[in-house]
């Protein structure tokens, strides 16, 4: 085994392989330079007895990164500065205390592992392979493995000693936002108290060492699409709008005990916030729709930054409590996006699904005092969980035939609903009772045959009683789902909907995506693009990313994918009542036409799309899908969220 005189540089003076949290080099080269003379106080801790002109009127109680320990260019360093004065009180500065002035230090070049570029190196190999390694793990595989195309290049004797000098002052003021001159350099943070006549005090100070900066995420990756036969008519280009869906991950359930194979870093909203935008951007959709979206970040983040893209937003937060989370109250909810040049909101519905628990529990029950079963059933079923109904108006498309919904401009109308049903996979039958509100709200809109999108995370894999409900229109008296009915709410549950509803992804490719949610714990189908398919055509769908690709970092959420869902992405246009336009038949038919044999899903498309065939659709519809969905018989998920 090598040891640290064969040519290994640890992270930390008088590293010992035997230290299982070896100080990382550029921290103990911070601990250094702070403690020189010339780069002013960092102690936290009072030493000596000064008199009393130099004793400053505060000192530095906690100093910390709000979260993770890499910042991110162009985007602000999150810190917590707590003060405590001479009565010893404590108090949060935020910038505007006089008595204590703040010093942004950059250190050396800290250059990333090899193996695992999103890891900083811990330990630099400076006899063979002369490059960088994140563990003594990686340190041995490249001392025997590493092939000799990828070794560094042999430094200078000089540049082989630690860079302990390397530390300049890039700002004195409280919040900093590194450039791209900071990359792969750690930050040091320097809280100086000062004395009544304005000099640096030598006590009550202290100083905090982020991790080495990273830049923006890159462009967001491309997926491909996948178009319901290979070829469209040219003139369906023009009509078409595409729709994006996805639980976006809040920062509230951004956690290192929920997720403990990302990297702090990777975890912070700092970094996924970017990525989140980015991914959003790439995708160009006409309608967004986003889950666990938190209200604070919405009106700092994606409101502005999606405006200056030219959409426009409604947010709907859920109905709980909300939490106090980084030095604030927060809660998170959905937020449906709309592009300006393409649709106008005309409406604005929530389904707030607490008050008609409430609302169907007491129905029969007008001047009867509330029974002991009614309460148990309330308290069950109310969880906070909303829909949010945003009804839009298309500005390039009119309506053509009085059947058809239409804005008041003479537009397409479109009824786009966003929603987050309850996680808890205890909790079978609140969710079904969930969508079943959902639904019973939706049927009862007044505009006669409005196209519909019901889009967002039903928590509920294809086998589950609310993904046969929302399908068929009813659930078997057998179901597993229904088995469970601890507070009785399922019992008297009236059932059923008469609304034609199908999901993008099975419509288009005869399967759901193999998976919408992909963490260490569970990797299944959770959300989906439901649609109207009387009144919608689904043109195309994008291909969800590679198995391969999720694993690269163990799992979701990762250095490249901030959220733990996988986003949905599909594209539709208006079906006109008449004959001449197309079907859901007629898109799917292109695969015979190119020569590529019978489309295997055309029958599902068929049943679809033809009125007359209503009678078996139901049954060629659920036959396909259980097909395709007995992967997940007998699954059971966990999650920590709702």
């Amino acid at each position: 085994m090598a040891q640290a005189s064969d040519g290994l540089i640890p992270g930390g003076v008088g590293f010992d392989f035997a230290d299982p949290f070896p100080t990382p080099i550029w921290v103990a080269m911070a601990q250094r330079t702070s403690q020189s003379p010339s780069s002013g106080s960092s102690s936290s801790t009072r030493s000596g007895s000064g008199s009393d002109e130099d004793d400053p009127p505060v000192t530095v109680a906690r100093a910390e990164l709000v979260r993770g320990h890499r910042p991110v260019v162009v985007s602000e360093v999150p810190v917590y500065v707590s003060l405590r004065d001479k009565d010893g009180r404590f108090f949060e500065d935020r910038g505007s205390c006089p008595h204590v002035r703040y010093r942004w230090m950059r250190g050396p070049v800290i250059r990333p592992c090899v193996f695992h570029p999103h890891k900083t190196s811990q330990y630099h190999d400076v006899t063979k392979t002369f490059q960088y390694y994140c563990s003594k793990e990686c340190f041995l595989r490249g001392w025997h493995n590493l092939p000799r195309n990828m070794w560094g290049a042999i430094p200078d004797k000089d540049c082989l000693e630690e860079p302990i000098a390397e530390w300049v002052e890039v700002s004195q003021s409280r919040q900093y936002c590194p450039s791209s001159s900071d990359i792969d350099r750690p930050l040091r943070f320097d809280i100086i108290p000062v004395t009544k006549d304005g000099r640096d005090s030598s006590i009550g100070g202290m100083s905090i060492t982020s991790g080495p900066v990273i830049p923006t995420p890159k462009e967001a990756r491309t997926r491909r699409m996948i178009s319901n036969g290979g070829t469209f008519n040219a003139e369906w280009l023009s009509q078409q709008f595409k729709v994006m869906n996805w639980n976006i991950l809040a920062d509230l359930y951004a956690t290192e005990s929920f997720f403990p194979y990302c990297e702090k870093w990777a975890l912070s909203w700092s970094w996924r916030k970017h990525l989140i935008l980015k991914e959003l951007k790439s995708m160009a959709a006409d309608i967004i729709t986003l889950q666990e979206v938190q209200k604070d970040a919405y009106d700092d983040w994606f409101r502005p930054q999606l405006a200056e893209a030219g959409y426009e937003g409604v947010f709907q937060q859920k109905k709980r409590e909300p939490m106090f989370h980084r030095g604030r109250y927060t809660a998170e909810g959905c937020a449906t996006f709309y592009k300006t040049t393409r649709f106008k909101r005309v409406d604005k519905q929530v389904v707030d699904y607490d008050k008609l628990c409430e609302k169907e529990l007491n129905r029969d029950r007008v001047g009867v005092p509330p029974s002991q079963d009614s309460d148990k059933g309330l308290l069950r079923l109310s969880k906070g969980n909303i829909a949010l109904s945003v009804t839009l108006e298309d500005l390039h498309i009119k309506a053509t035939h009085s059947s058809q919904a239409a804005g008041p401009n003479g537009g397409h109308a479109l009824c786009v609903v966003n929603t987050h049903i309850l996680a808890d996979v205890g909790f079978a039958d609140v969710k079904l009772w969930q969508t079943h509100l959902l639904l019973r709200t939706l049927e009862q809109t007044p505009t006669e045959n409005m196209p519909m999108l019901v889009c967002g995370d039903f928590n509920s894999t294809p086998d589950s009683a609310v993904y046969e409900y929302l399908r068929r229109g009813s659930v078997d008296t057998d179901h597993a789902d229904l088995r469970a009915d601890p507070a009785g709410v399922l019992k008297n549950l009236s059932m059923g909907h008469a609304m034609r509803m199908a999901t993008a992804y099975e419509t288009c490719n005869g399967q759901e995506a193999p998976y919408t949610n992909y963490t260490e714990d569970f990797k299944g189908t959770l959300d989906y693009i439901w649609f109207s398919s009387d009144t919608l055509v689904v043109l195309a769908i994008s291909q969800v990313d590679d198995e391969s690709q999720l694993t690269q970092e163990t799992a979701l959420p990762s250095s490249t994918r901030p959220s733990d869902h996988v986003s949905l992405v599909a594209t539709f246009m208006f079906r006109d009542a008449v004959d001449s336009q197309p079907s859901q038949q007629a898109v799917g038919r292109s695969l015979v036409a190119n020569g590529n044999g019978p489309n295997p899903y055309q029958t599902v498309g068929n049943a679809l799309m033809n009125p007359a065939s209503s009678h078996n659709s139901d049954n060629i519809l659920m036959n396909a899908q259980w097909a395709s969905s007995a992967q997940y018989q007998s699954r059971s998920y966990s999650s920590p969220w709702n």
